[in-house]
């Protein structure tokens, strides 16, 4: 009898230690899987906005939406352009050029359209939160991690 106690006490001793490694490990050591970044939100929170300012910048955010939203329908169209000129002439050609220019040309209005609504953000912003989005804006154009 005594034998199928200790038999027992091990076995409990060892789901004990199991359960306790799983919580460890589920809990303190997994990483987050990366996944898409919603970086409105993202340099929102890394801001520290107030409720105000959060407020005060829809209209802004708004804006830039619909820009951001116009613009990546431009680049979808000309990639489609593209495509259906490397289709069609199965080369270079003036029609694959002139996608190409189109896509260069909205990625290049994109990217003023980003600089401007940092700009636009500026007066909802203290000078350290602006300066704090100054830097983020740097270090995602330098597509560098964010130094801790």
């Amino acid at each position: 009898m005594k034998v199928w106690l200790r038999l027992l006490l091990f076995v409990l001793l060892l789901g004990a230690v199991a359960a306790v490694t799983f919580y460890v490990c589920d809990h303190f050591l997994r990483q987050p899987v990366a996944g898409p970044v919603n970086y409105h939100y993202w340099i929102h929170r890394e801001l520290g906005l107030s409720a105000k300012q959060e407020r005060d910048l829809e209209p802004i955010e708004a804006k830039f939406a619909g820009r951001r939203d116009e613009l990546f329908a431009s680049i979808r169209e000309a990639n489609r352009e593209l495509a259906e000129a490397l289709l069609a002439d199965k080369g270079e050609s003036e029609r694959v050029r002139d996608a190409v220019q189109k896509i260069h040309r909205a990625q290049g209005e994109l990217q003023q359209a980003v600089l401007e609504h940092v700009f636009d953000m500026r007066p909802v912003l203290t000078q350290e939160q602006y300066d704090r989005l100054i830097q983020l804006t740097a270090l995602a154009l330098r597509d560098t991690p964010e130094p801790r």
